[in-house]
């Protein structure tokens, strides 16, 4: 598995709970990570993504009015989004196997389960972006010149 510079990533939290933004936020500066920006809702983590690129979005499922699915779906758009192809983690307390297949369908790259383990965390951050296709691991983070 490539290393992870976690001191270069660009993370957006999106999750309409302020205390669990807070929360994330706490999990991923402990790791050096300097560079998250909080969205409230979706429309809010799109202004962001058009305003500046990221390495990583953590998305919650269950937001109004925009859920997660229907976030992941307007970020896959190439038509509409100005990161079609950023990795996705998708946060849930409430997921059922199917649930979980048709995140992975709508394309976002893996499901973590809330109450959440800053460990579970981010091992699959790093699966996420070590794995993510980038044959040379020198994508967001990992090192590249």
């Amino acid at each position: 598995m490539a290393s992870l510079d976690w001191a270069r990533l660009r993370v957006l939290v999106v999750d309409d709970n302020a205390y669990f933004r807070k929360v994330v936020r706490t999990v991923l500066t402990a790791v050096g990570v300097t560079r998250v920006a909080e969205a409230a809702d979706a429309d809010e983590a799109m202004r962001l993504l058009r305003a500046g690129s990221r390495d990583l979005i953590l998305v919650d499922y269950v937001m109004s009015p925009v859920d997660g699915l229907t976030f992941t779906r307007r970020v896959r758009d190439p038509a509409t989004s100005p990161a079609p192809r950023v990795p996705i983690v998708l946060v849930s307390g409430h997921i059922s196997p199917p649930e979980v297949q048709e995140a992975l369908n709508v394309g976002v790259d893996a499901v973590v389960g809330k109450p959440i383990s800053a460990r579970v965390l981010l091992r699959e951050i790093k699966r996420t972006l070590t794995d993510s296709g980038d044959p040379d691991g020198e994508g967001a983070g990992g090192g590249g010149s």
